[in-house]
């Protein structure tokens, strides 16, 4: 398949962009929304049990962060595409596809090993 310009320059400044901000909302703790899934309840931003209701809340409506960690790096992600394909070509040509995959693999750390070297097929052999 064939893919124009603008789609390649949107689609690489985008992985390694989503790559990065994934990283620091999860350091940060920036998430868009927290969801509660045994309460069906979606709530704008990080909110910790403490900070909802009481502290007892966390063992019977545990948060999902995960959601809203993607989403906030999708969103920063998907920005900082657009402006890649406003760019003039000859500016995004100077940059090198191949830090897509050294970012990405930069931003995963030691987890790809360690978890094979904790895993029953690993502990077998």
């Amino acid at each position: 398949m064939t893919y124009s310009a603008s789609f390649r320059r949107f689609a690489f400044s985008f992985g390694t962009t989503f790559a990065v901000l994934y990283v620091v909302a999860l350091a940060k703790d920036l998430a868009l929304f927290t969801v509660f899934p045994s309460l069906g309840i979606v709530l704008a931003g990080t909110h910790h049990t403490r900070d909802v209701a009481d502290p007892a809340l966390g063992f019977l409506a545990p948060a999902i962060y995960w959601y809203g960690w993607i989403a906030t790096a999708a969103v920063g992600a998907a920005m900082f595409g657009v402006v890649a394909v406003l760019l003039a070509g000859r500016w995004t040509q100077a940059v090198w596809p191949g830090w897509v995959c050294v970012i990405s693999r930069g931003c995963q750390g030691d987890r790809g090993r360690a978890g094979r070297e904790n895993s029953a097929v690993g502990a077998i052999a």
